[in-house]
């Protein structure tokens, strides 16, 4: 009891006890304001970060990928319709070439909709611009194809894939790359805050629960008060609202981290693989078309696959497989694919991944026989196994790749939007809660203290 009193004493020596109580009274209400400051600031930081990533650049990383893939398959699409003889009508080709079409002026409507940074206009202007080059320059492709003027054709087409190539698709890269790095900007900044935020949380927020409990320690030992009620139902509710706001805080920063870290990096890299795998199907189709310069694009088509997914020359698919059903490393693995092969988190995505991958190498394995019948001058069956939609041929091997490949996204873009979803929520009317929670603080104090000043009166 000395060694509790003694300090009481020493600072009874310097304020009598009215002063004392009324300092007490001042320090929990400014304590109280700092912390409703801070855990305010800190929130509507996570808040502005949770709405970064999921409602602006995510958003906007993903419809300038999507662009990418229909730009590409327009052009895959144009050249298989070329690929015909004059007269011919392929309507499952014209088909897709409309399909892709309206996409593209529906998408680029969507990122004009969503620009949120100065380079996003210029970028979407100058696409629009390109775009309708580009399809200038189909239409008089058709025109001469038409006519029958197969190299005069083949002279525009490559006209029109100069410009798709040299300009369309870098532009819809670089859509894609000013969002991403603003992405990561955000979550980097808000990972390195949340840290120092949390913790003058926790330090002030403690502050302010130690002083109540001091108050109630010295009217006890000067006033012997055993119990404030007021006091005690401040207390309590200063370490519910500690606990609230910390585990609100924290927990929508490890929403944000698993939306952008497990779910979107899969996303991103998913999507990344199938731009190119639409680029490398157009490869395909011009590999047909444009027979003087086959090899050239035959090197860009396997360019293009090796990014997707280089696989040693001593493994075998099937190893792979089994390695990634058995939760085995994929050692010796590179590309896009490989990387989303070493992030599978969430139920489900392992078996999609493998099916992917069995999808994609049944297209690969098409696209072998395409270039074997090409070499052995058997042109025309190439050209039925390229832009044939049976089973077993070319667009059909394609076209499944897509459908799996599409579930494997759209799972992890349903966790990506889940857990951006539960950030929200976690922070949804904190400032009311903590206007209320800390007000009530103030409101008890005052009523606890009150009374007891009131007798020195």
């Amino acid at each position: 009891m000395i060694s509790v009193s003694q300090p009481t004493h020493k600072l009874a020596r310097k304020f009598n006890t009215p002063q004392i109580l009324r300092n007490g009274w001042y320090t929990t209400w400014g304590v109280s304001l700092l912390l409703l400051i801070i855990s305010i600031y800190g929130v509507d930081a996570q808040r502005k970060a949770i709405e970064n990533v999921g409602k602006n650049a995510a958003p906007s990383i993903i419809t300038a990928q999507q662009l990418q893939d229909s730009f590409a398959d327009l052009d895959a699409s144009l050249a298989n319709e070329l690929l015909l003889k004059p007269g011919n009508i392929d309507r499952q080709v014209l088909a897709a070439f409309e399909i892709n079409r309206k996409k593209i002026a529906d998408r680029l409507v969507a990122a004009a909709e969503n620009i949120t940074y100065p380079e996003e206009k210029k970028i979407i202007e100058s696409l629009q611009l390109n775009f309708s080059a580009y399809l200038l320059r189909l239409q008089e492709a058709r025109d001469t194809h038409k006519r029958g003027d197969a190299a005069g054709t083949l002279a525009i087409y490559q006209n029109a894939a100069q410009l798709m190539d040299r300009e369309i698709i870098p532009q819809a890269e670089k859509l894609g790359q000013v969002n991403a790095q603003e992405l990561e900007k955000s979550f980097n900044r808000q990972s390195f805050t949340n840290g120092g935020i949390a913790f003058a949380i926790a330090i002030v927020g403690l502050t302010q629960i130690g002083i109540i409990c001091a108050i109630q320690l010295f009217l006890y030992l000067r006033m012997r008060r055993i119990l404030n009620i007021p006091l005690l139902g401040a207390t309590a509710i200063g370490i519910i609202f500690l606990g609230y706001t910390l585990s609100s805080f924290v927990g929508a920063s490890a929403n944000l981290r698993t939306a952008k870290a497990d779910a979107f990096d899969s996303v991103y890299a998913l999507r990344k693989m199938r731009s190119l795998s639409y680029k490398a199907n157009a490869d395909e189709s011009r590999y047909l078309l444009d027979r003087a310069n086959s090899a050239k694009h035959e090197q860009s088509y396997k360019d293009k696959v090796t990014r997707i997914l280089n696989i040693p020359a001593d493994r075998s698919i099937d190893s792979i497989i089994a390695n990634v059903s058995q939760k085995r490393p994929t050692s010796g693995l590179t590309g896009l694919f490989a990387d989303g092969l070493n992030n599978i988190t969430f139920a489900g995505e392992r078996e999609l991944a493998i099916e992917t991958l069995k999808a994609w190498n049944d297209y690969l394995k098409i696209d072998t026989q395409i270039r074997q019948l090409a070499r052995s001058g058997k042109i025309a069956e190439a050209i039925a196994l390229c832009i044939g939609t049976n089973q077993g041929e070319s667009n059909w091997a394609f076209d499944r790749y897509k459908n799996i490949h599409t579930k494997l996204m759209d799972l992890n873009k349903q966790e990506f939007e889940q857990n951006i979803k539960r950030g929200q929520e976690r922070l949804d009317n904190f400032e009311i809660i903590a206007a209320v929670a800390l007000g009530s603080v103030a409101i008890l104090t005052l009523f606890g203290l009150r009374p007891r000043l009131m007798e020195y009166l």
